[in-house]
Formats: C-alpha cells, structure tokens, sequence
C-alpha cells in the first residue's frame, strides 16, 4: 500500500502538485521570454563583434598603393580570405562564391567604408564593405584610387556555447525553483495535515467511546477553531453520554428495587393462586372463571419479576455459573417433560452429549427458546441436538410465519417484541434477552436464521470449561 503523503487524493501531494505547477508555469515562463531575449542578444553581440573586427581589417587598407590591381598584388594588401571585385570583375575568389552574392548586398558596397552584413544561419554572417586603394602603375601617370569591393563569411564566434550556457543554468534554476517550491509546498502541507491527523485519530478514539480524548487548541487559526469545535463536542457528548449512564443505572436500581419488593408480596400470594387453582372446580361458574384468571396473572407476574431480578444480576455482573458435567440430551428431555411439552414438541437427538455446563440456565433458555416457538410459530416444534468439534449444539425449529431480516438482531434486545412477524406477544420481552446473557455466561453464541421456510434459533455451547 502507497505511504499517505504518495496518494494523488492526498492533501499534502495535491498542495505539492500545485506549488511545483505554479513554479513550472511561472518560472518556465520567464524563463523563456529571458532565453528567447538573451539569444537574441547573444546573437547581436557576436554579430558586433565579428562587424567590428571585419571593419578594423578592412579601415586601415584605405588608400593604400598597390602596384597593380592583380591578385597576387592584392593578396598581399587584403586577408586570403576575403573575395575581391572591382568595377563589377571577380580579382579575387576567396570565401564567397559571387555569384551567390544577393544583388541588393552587392548594390550597397558601391560607397567606401559603407559596411553590410547579413546573418546567414545560426552560426555564420556574411560581411562585406569598399575600400579605396591606389593604382601606382596607371597609364595616365597619376595617382588612380579604385573601388575595391570585399566580401567575407564569418563565424559567429561563441554563439552556440554562449546560448548552451545561457540554457543551462535555465535549466538549473528552473530545476532548483521546483525543488524549493516542492519543498516548501510540503512542508505548508504537513503543517495543515498533521493537526488533520492528530483530528482524525481523536476522532477515532471517541468513536471508540474513549470519550476524554482532547486536542491542544493551537496552530493555523482555522485548524485551532476546528480543534476547538471539536473538544467541545467530545465534551458535550462526554456530558450526554455520562447522563444517560447514570439515567440508565438509575434504571435499574429502579428495577432491582422494586422487583425485590415485589418479590415478598408474591411469595404470599403464590400460594394462594394454587389454593385457588385446586378450588376452581368446587367454585360457582363466575368465581371459578376469576379465580382461573387470578391465578394465571400471579403466574405471569410471578416470572416477570423472576426475570428482571436475573436481568438486574446480569447487570450488576453477580451472575455467577454453577458448572457441572451435564448430558444435554438428558437435560432437553426432562424441560420438555416439566413443562408439558413431549406431546407437542419433537426431540432429534444422539444418545447423549456430554458438556460443562449450569443445568439451571440452560433449562431456562431451552424452555424460553421452545415456549417461543409454540406461542409465535407454527407447527411441527422441533428441538434438535448434535455434537460438533469443541462445541454442543441445540436447534429450536418452527414452521412460522418467520422473522423478518432487521428484526433478527433486534429481537435479542430487552423489552423488544416483533409484533407484525410472530404475534401480539403475551411476555414481558425479556426472555430471549436472558437467553442471551445466559449464553454468553457460558461463552457461547446464539443466533436465529430463516432455513427452507423454518425459522431456526441455533446455541452453540463450548464443550469444554468456561472460566469467569
């Protein structure tokens, strides 16, 4: 995986790019205006350069005597180098073929000392100027001054190197100039992304619920105001969150308590729902119907305040597990048969599966799973045990109208009733609830599945020691 600061979506790379692409923009810019400015200087200056040295050759001949206006006498006054004309004659063929020469650079040697020059191409210039010199051997016996035209090609001396030079350290500074700015970007960028950072992990951390986590409040203002925003929000979460601990523990010492209190009454009026229950026979038919629903109500009562003083151990983490070697087969059938079930409920099991386990707990999510199923489902209930590596295994099937896919993990919370998938419920909501702490207790899993039309609620209990 890419380092962060590699990532092309990355802050700090993105700010990078953009301080080097201001750099080349700029930089690369002015850089070629300069090259383009200073090639041309570089070339008017060697052009100068080679104009004043072809002058100065040619400056000091004027009105010199030459015995014959011959080649040979010529070579000896003007540079080998030079081709000669006189009254429109080639004397002398140097390095310039004449007939190459332009009319209009010819034209404009007709007056003396007048110097012309034309650049050729990015290395050479082509030079020409008239200069008077003195026949000493006219026939007319006096002195006669001739026009001599001279014309020369020249390097320009220096150019090409000058302007490699010159691109060079271009070439340098612009590389330079990147550099910098690269650096100078990153560094901008880091001071912007590690306080983002820092907020990321901060962040995270109260994600976590590790709620007391702040930041130092300092750095670039925007981020310091980010920062700030963002510890008073950790700090009015931390209230919130506090306040609905205590509400929460307020609530179930609320439970606790008056599920104790409860607790003496119905130890009293239990066994008068039985006495009551034994009379119903002997009782007129009104008082035999009340006394009927008298009794069934202590009974619901009685197992709803049963289950929230088991919820409330839970919760204050005082339920403890009596463990002891236990065949669940066993086990299974004897909660089937104390509650009347046998008749109604099929059991699909081995001989006999042996487990570690608090008989009392697991009698109380067995019979919990299978009450379920016959009050909510539909027939045939089935139980059914097997044995896998490690583990124990107990299946409560029923042909149900099912259980809806968002409701499945919903349905083990406390007070929760599905009542558009199984039926008005009748309980108090607690009962799966337990079935889970009771589970867990012993460090198993439970969880419900929709299996060819058949709701299933699988308990998969380790068959080794749990230790608490």
């Amino acid at each position: 995986m890419r380092p962060a600061w590699l990532r092309v979506d990355g802050l700090r790379t993105r700010l990078v790019l953009v301080f080097i692409a201001i750099v080349l923009i700029i930089a690369g810019g002015t850089a070629g205006a300069v090259s383009l400015m200073a090639r041309s200087w570089i070339y008017s200056n060697a052009q100068d350069v080679a104009t004043a040295q072809f002058r100065d050759e040619l400056q000091s001949l004027d009105g010199m005597p030459v015995d014959g206006l011959t080649p040979a006498n010529l070579s000896q006054v003007f540079p080998s180098d030079l081709t000669l004309i006189t009254d429109g004659e080639v004397v002398r063929q140097g390095s310039v073929d004449p007939a190459t020469i332009p009319p209009s650079f010819d034209s404009g040697l007709d007056s003396s000392k007048l110097i012309r020059f034309e650049r050729l191409d990015s290395e050479r210039i082509l030079l020409g100027m008239s200069v008077n010199v003195t026949d000493t051997t006219a026939e007319d016996g006096y002195d006669n001054q001739t026009l001599v035209k001279a014309v020369t090609v020249r390097p320009l001396v220096g150019v090409q190197d000058k302007f490699d030079d010159l691109l060079r350290v271009v070439g340098l500074t612009l590389a330079a100039g990147v550099l910098v700015s690269g650096l100078l970007g990153f560094w901008i960028a880091s001071t912007l992304v590690r306080p983002l950072k820092r907020l990321d992990a901060a962040a995270a951390r109260a994600a976590d619920g590790d709620l007391s986590v702040r930041l130092p409040e300092n750095g670039v203002a925007e981020l310091a105001q980010v920062t700030t925003t963002f510890n008073n929000m950790v700090a009015r979460n931390e209230a919130v969150i506090k306040g609905l601990e205590e509400s929460e523990e307020q609530s179930r010492r609320f439970v606790a308590d008056v599920s104790h209190e409860l607790r003496t009454p119905l130890a009293a009026l239990v066994p008068v729902s039985e006495i009551l229950r034994e009379e119903i026979p002997n009782l007129p038919p009104d008082a035999g119907a009340a006394a009927r629903i008298v009794s069934s109500e202590i009974g619901k009562l009685t197992r709803l305040v049963e289950d929230l003083i088991e919820m409330s151990r839970h919760d204050s983490q005082q339920a403890r597990l009596v463990l002891d070697d236990v065949d669940l087969v066993e086990l299974t059938e004897r909660t089937l048969e104390s509650r009347g079930w046998t008749e109604t409920v099929e059991l699909d099991a081995p001989e006999s599966i042996s487990s570690r386990v608090d008989s009392r707990r697991i009698d109380i999510v067995v019979a919990n799973l299978v009450g379920n199923a016959l009050r909510h489902g539909s027939p045939p209930v089935r139980v059914e045990l097997s044995a896998e590596p490690d583990y124990a295994v107990i299946a409560v099937v029923d042909h149900g109208p099912g259980i809806l896919p968002q409701d499945r993990q919903a349905i083990f919370r406390r007070f929760y009733k599905v009542d558009t998938a199984r039926g008005r419920s009748e309980g108090s909501g607690l009962g799966l609830s337990l079935a889970v702490e009771n589970i867990h207790l012993h460090g198993g899993t439970i969880g419900v599945d929709q299996v060819d039309g058949s709701t299933v609620f699988t308990v998969r209990l380790p068959t080794a020691d749990h230790e608490q």
